[in-house]
């Protein structure tokens, strides 16, 4: 997913310490550098994350990234909620003990910590979706830490596939998974839009990049049943129209922005 900066977030990005010189490298938004044990920590006040994240490897093409996140504050950050409509979302930390019906999860190598707008305008038009039509079958594609996954079994879906090219994002998912006992209604694995099996799901999530998405394109609604419906982010409020032009044949239902960023669903 692409990340735009908030008016209170941070990337936190942490490194193994044995591929990155953290004493040389430089960057104009780079706000503190701390090294912890075999890691180091970079936080940055960002304008550009994916440029941030191209200078990291530019500088330090063989470092091991393992963890990368937004978050409200430059320093630690030990646990904290959040609350979209109904669904309420915990990572345990220091004083912060999930409570019952709450969403636990722990966002140590993906992006999903449930900050940036994008995963939250998702889930609001996840959350009314539900509402109106249930969706029962429900494919989760770059589910990185799983948090659309979950908050869709969490309102009720029944059999739900995630999906992630990135390894460490599948194995942090599943751990999410396990965290909130839904093995028997999450599968996650690793791979991309060809793991779904054609004309089967009843809902589509995918909060990627505007370029995957376009990539992609049409052959998104491929996996949906007739009558299916798509909930796609991870693009601003300016490439909407771009976005819709993909499923000419489908109604868009509804379209929430913040922060300039946006998230659409849409029926078939």
């Amino acid at each position: 997913m692409e990340f735009r900066s908030g008016p209170v977030q941070y990337l936190h990005v942490k490194l193994a310490a044995s591929g990155f010189d953290e004493k040389n490298f430089a960057h104009p938004a780079l706000v503190s550098v701390r090294r912890e044990d075999d890691k180091v920590l970079l936080v940055f006040s960002p304008e550009d994350i994916n440029e941030i994240l191209r200078a990291i490897m530019d500088y330090a093409p063989n470092v091991d990234v393992l963890e990368t996140g937004l978050y409200p504050t430059p320093g630690p950050t030990s646990g904290y909620r959040l609350k979209y409509g109904r669904l309420r979302l915990v990572c345990p930390g220091e004083g912060i003990k999930p409570l019952a019906d709450e969403i636990v999860l722990e966002t140590d190598f993906s992006f999903g910590s449930g900050f940036h707008p994008t995963t939250k305008l998702s889930v609001l038009l996840l959350e009314e979706l539900y509402a109106r039509q249930p969706a029962s079958v429900v494919f989760d594609l770059g589910t990185g830490s799983g948090v659309l996954a979950l908050c869709a079994a969490k309102l009720g879906a029944s059999r739900i596939l995630a999906a992630d090219i990135d390894e460490r994002a599948v194995w942090e998912a599943r751990k999410n998974v396990v965290r909130n006992a839904y093995q028997d209604r999450i599968l996650v694995v690793k791979g991309t839009l060809s793991c779904a099996r054609p004309n089967f799901f009843d809902l589509l999530l995918a909060n990627l990049t505007i370029g995957t998405i376009l990539t992609l394109g049409p052959s998104l609604a491929g996996v949906l049943k007739p009558k299916g419906a798509m909930i796609l982010s991870g693009f601003t409020k300016g490439q909407v129209n771009e976005v819709a032009a993909l499923f000419a044949g489908a109604q868009l239902r509804k379209t929430l922005v913040e922060e300039g960023w946006a998230a659409v669903w849409f029926d078939f």
